[in-house]
């Protein structure tokens, strides 16, 4: 068992209303989803409604007939006048979940429900809350959120939560001291166990990236490449040299080529090296396609129906399939980087996803080449990056770090002095968010006299909503990490690709 700290959300026990903000313990519990019908679901479940009321089935559902049936209890927007039912209809729902949250004796509420109940509009965000992503950080400047990081997006459940480091791109620090905004503006739950910010100081000539590894690493002079390339040998220099919003993407012609033998994309670059040159890396802005969101929804989600509620709650905490799943994920959705050496272009590094909302900067060291000119490859599943920028750095080394731990919390209704505590260390003591909630943290980093650039680290996961047009009772497709799965996803994803993005931005829930 591991404590929790439920942040301003609807939160539902099994035998009574309690406050939005508690410290509580979860259970992760295998829900039997059986391919028959009627469905079967053993372990509790939580449907939140499209007129914003929530069912708690602590018994687990049998799902028949278009209506969910068991031993439920029903709790009003405001987390209030509860009474028995024992069957909804699943045109009711908006969304489920599947769960186990005993109360710890020692839980304390720190909210009112009736201050923080009203961001359940279901019937609103049932129309237009259909995408989802990770933890979106906001710095205010003049007033004006600018959107900073999103945060560990490929960690899609609790056995893959990990440590991500995101470049802050903040311009004024007022007085020693940094706010941020974090953000849950999707139809999931966001499990925020450490956020800490980094900070590293260094001469007014140099730039800051994050490596793979999370490592910070000062540069000086960044180079542009004498020649880009794609595949088709097309130039793509005018879109890659600046990072100024002209982004690489695949061609219209390409994307109706793709085939189970020809779905991978590669980017070719050449660089002129300095003679007096230090260490020298490769220095990336770029951020993921839709690709990701649609693999996740439409084929690991959707296509699994219920089904997905156990995949993601029970399933991916097997090793077997939690080490298969995170090579092939990797290995497909991430970005290969190779450089030419004794003939052939040989992989020098790999980039994890990044997400599709915010745009990432990172930095991979390399071996010095074999003369003055250096060529690099980046390789990816056909469309799955945006690129802004490609650019080699000179002058590579690693800075020192210094660690600033949060400092204050506030929510919309009040301050909260116990978050920082529970966000201090990766130990399985959650800060936890649902759709709509935010949380403004600070740190306190002193006056500084040279120029810094600040870093935010954080550890977590995400469980997604499962929305209620992906739930059917009908017999649905097992996920299966194969080549299929990744057509299937491409050939949902070329279809909508030039409208998904505007679709995705237009459409976030409203955080108070």
């Amino acid at each position: 068992m591991i404590r929790k700290l439920f942040s301003c959300s609807i939160v539902l026990v099994l035998t009574l209303v309690i406050a939005s903000c508690i410290v509580h313990r979860v259970d992760i519990v295998p829900v039997d989803v059986s391919a028959q019908t009627p469905i079967l679901l053993s372990s509790p479940v939580k449907a939140h409604l499209i007129d914003g009321s929530t069912v708690v089935f602590p018994e687990g559902v049998n799902i028949y007939d278009g209506k969910v049936q068991g031993k439920g209890e029903r709790f009003d927007i405001a987390l209030e006048n509860n009474r028995f039912v024992d069957e909804i209809a699943l045109d009711d729902i908006a969304a489920m979940e599947s769960f186990q949250t005993p109360v710890s004796t020692g839980a304390t509420a720190a909210a009112s429900t009736a201050g923080t109940a009203g961001w359940l509009a279901l019937g609103a965000l049932a129309a237009f809350a259909l995408f989802g992503s990770c933890p979106t950080v906001y710095s205010g400047d003049s007033d004006v959120a600018l959107l900073e990081a999103e945060l560990f997006s490929y960690s899609i459940a609790p056995s893959f939560q990990a440590r991500d480091i995101d470049k802050l791109g903040l311009r004024h620090v007022q007085d020693g001291y940094v706010e941020l905004d974090v953000r849950n503006e999707m139809l999931e739950t966001h499990y925020i166990d450490q956020l800490e910010v980094l900070e590293i100081t260094h001469a007014a000539d140099q730039v800051a990236y994050p490596d793979s590894d999370g490592h910070p690493i000062l540069v000086g002079t960044t180079i542009e490449p004498v020649s880009a390339v794609d595949q088709y040998d097309r130039d793509i220099m005018s879109e890659v040299t600046a990072a100024d919003g002209q982004v690489w993407s695949a061609t219209s012609n390409r994307m109706a080529n793709v085939s189970p033998d020809d779905y991978h994309d590669s980017l070719d670059f050449e660089f002129n090296v300095p003679q007096n040159r230090g260490e020298i890396a490769l220095v990336l802005k770029m951020r993921n396609s839709m690709l990701n969101t649609v693999l996740l929804y439409d084929v690991m989600l959707k296509e699994q129906s219920f089904a997905a509620l156990d995949w993601m709650g029970h399933d991916l905490n097997h090793f077997g399939n939690r080490a298969e799943m995170g090579l092939w994920y990797r290995e497909n959705m991430g970005m290969t980087i190779s450089v030419w050496r004794d003939g052939r272009f040989r992989k020098a590094g790999q980039i994890a996803d990044q997400g599709p909302i915010a745009w990432s900067e990172r930095i991979l060291v390399l071996d010095a080449p074999e003369g003055n000119t250096v060529r690099v490859r980046l390789s990816f599943v056909a469309d799955n990056w945006r690129i802004d920028q490609v650019a080699l750095a000179i002058d590579a080394q690693r800075g020192k770090v210094r660690t600033i731990p949060v400092t204050t919390a506030q929510t919309p209704e009040m301050a909260r002095p116990d978050i920082p505590g529970f966000l201090a260390h990766a130990d399985d003591t959650y800060l936890i968010t649902r759709p709509g909630e935010s949380v403004q943290i600070g740190f306190d980093v002193g006056e500084s006299k040279q120029p810094r650039t600040f870093f935010l680290a954080s550890e977590g996961y995400y469980m997604e909503w499962m929305r209620s047009e992906w739930l059917t009772e009908e017999h649905r497709r097992k996920f299966e990490p194969t080549v299929d799965a990744l057509m299937r996803s491409l050939e949902l994803y070329a279809q909508k690709r030039d409208t998904y993005r505007d679709q995705f931005e237009s459409i976030k829930v409203s955080v108070r």
